[in-house]
């Protein structure tokens, strides 16, 4: 079949891929390995693009304007199997009479013969951050760490199509491209803080550091969540784990978590987590952040930094921010200013709020900075809570849909047994604000913060890049 595909492409004078997701984006760079990808004109989509949309410069566009921009055009369908029939029906629909169907899994062994060609060089890191939200992260603190050594390493980031920033010892790559993959393949070691998906396959002799992106025990996770979420997601999560080398570790608790639910059985680092290195001196990221939104240094900052939801329901981000300026003006004494962050997943969602009482920080690429910088915290079921917990600052959860979230995820420690002040509307949040007791408080964080069996002590980082030379000279003799 991917023989009769290979043809279909090098026939074609125009291509338009149907699917503009992991697939479609594995069947271009596919495409891109042929030397033919001049002739894809579109990525086509059942539904209609709220504005211009483009991915690696090609337009995405609805499947009926497709058809009428390209009558004659070769469509390929590119999703996962289960959908296959559906869009080909829907193509058909849209008049593509005789829409191309392939095997994702013929495709992959296809491409990857080719990559496998080129040699893999040792010295080669590649890294991602949360699919390619740039440089953050702990893949961002291994990083600097690497640079600060002038270690003998070529650093690769894989980002999205949006505009990055990296020090000059680090060069970007878009992800789904074919010099993604190629990148990829070459790679000595790898560093991710996500789940890596079953596009991505690792060739003998290559390293995969898994840093994931959680710290705190709040939200279930992995197959805690089997029978909550779709199978495909812990099924994807556990050949992950298969891949992975070794597991970096911030506490007693997730080296557990990780033999239970990550069904991980090899390597764990006790190491610390290298983003929580930043709560040891927090006055650089206050410069930082304080630098990049023009604030005065006697502002205090509150950051709301609510969690994504499975369903992508909006209704709990209905936060007041002039109220909560308001009250923590009042109870704390300072002029305030309202940062918002929304989670990766929720970029391009629109909260419900009034914009002209807030400052929107989802632009900034370090979330840990910001939150090194803040002084009050207001979050729901985010893990963010935990990191913030080392500076020592009020923490305040906002609840409004507590029920349906314990429905849908449930937690591994319950929201009020918690050291932060819980509230299920604003009025109960605006009374925990103005009813802070800062010295309970800080005693009871620090009892909840000790049973979990911290290991972050400010050099995490470190031990992550002393264990980075040791593999790297096992493989390769390098010099660090």
């Amino acid at each position: 079949m991917i023989n009769e595909l290979k043809k279909t492409i090098q026939n074609a004078d125009i291509i338009v891929i149907y699917g503009a997701g992991h697939i479609g984006m594995l069947l271009h760079a596919y495409i891109s390995m042929l030397r033919l990808d001049s002739c894809v004109a579109a990525f086509a989509i059942s539904g209609t693009p709220d504005k211009a949309s483009y991915l690696h410069g090609i337009p995405v566009i609805n499947i009926y304007d497709a058809k009428k921009r390209w009558p004659d055009a070769t469509l390929i369908v590119a999703v996962h199997t289960s959908m296959t029939s559906e869009l080909s029906c829907m193509a058909e629909k849209a008049g593509f009479s005789t829409p191309v169907c392939f095997d994702v899994q013929e495709l992959l062994d296809d491409f990857y013969k080719d990559l496998y060609n080129f040699p893999i060089q040792k010295n080669k890191i590649f890294f991602m951050n949360y699919n390619g939200c740039g440089y953050g992260c702990n893949p961002k603190y291994i990083a600097q760490e690497l640079i600060r050594r002038s270690a003998d390493v070529e650093m690769v980031w894989g980002i999205d199509e949006k505009p990055h920033y990296f020090p000059d010892a680090i060069r970007s790559v878009h992800i789904g491209t074919y010099e993604y993959y190629k990148e990829l393949a070459t790679a000595g070691m790898w560093i991710d803080n996500i789940r890596k998906g079953a596009d991505i396959k690792k060739r003998k002799g290559q390293y995969y550091i898994q840093t994931w992106h959680g710290a705190a025990p709040f939200k279930k996770v992995e197959a805690d969540l089997t029978g909550s979420v779709p199978d495909v997601v812990i099924d994807t999560a556990w050949l992950d784990s298969l891949k992975t080398d070794l597991f970096l570790s911030g506490s007693r608790f997730y080296s557990d978590l990780y033999r239970r639910a990550f069904g991980y059985d090899g390597e764990i680092l006790e190491s610390g987590l290298p983003r929580l290195d930043i709560f040891r001196n927090t006055k650089r990221a206050k410069r930082e952040v304080y630098k990049a939104f023009g604030l005065g240094q006697d502002n205090m900052l509150v950051l709301y930094a609510p969690t994504f939801r499975d369903d992508g329901s909006i209704k709990a981000y209905d936060l007041d921010p002039g109220s909560v300026m308001e009250v923590v003006e009042e109870r704390f004494g300072k002029t305030c200013v309202v940062l918002v962050s929304k989670h990766p997943l929720n970029k391009s969602i629109e909260y419900m709020m009034d914009k002209e009482k807030y400052v929107d920080a989802s632009v900034y690429e370090d979330f840990e900075e910001l939150l090194a910088a803040t002084d009050v915290l207001i979050t729901d079921y985010s893990g963010c809570v935990y990191d913030f917990s080392f500076t020592g600052n009020p923490a305040f959860l906002y609840q409004p849909d507590h029920d349906e979230m314990k429905i849908q995820r449930d937690f591994y420690v319950q929201p009020h047994q918690m050291p932060y002040p819980l509230a299920h509307d604003m009025e109960e949040l605006i009374g925990n604000i103005q009813h802070f007791d800062g010295l309970k408080y800080k005693k009871e964080l620090s009892g909840f913060m000790e049973q979990f069996g911290d290991f972050d002590d400010g050099h995490a980082s470190e031990r992550v890049c002393d264990r980075i030379c040791t593999v790297l000279k096992g493989v390769n003799d390098i010099e660090i």
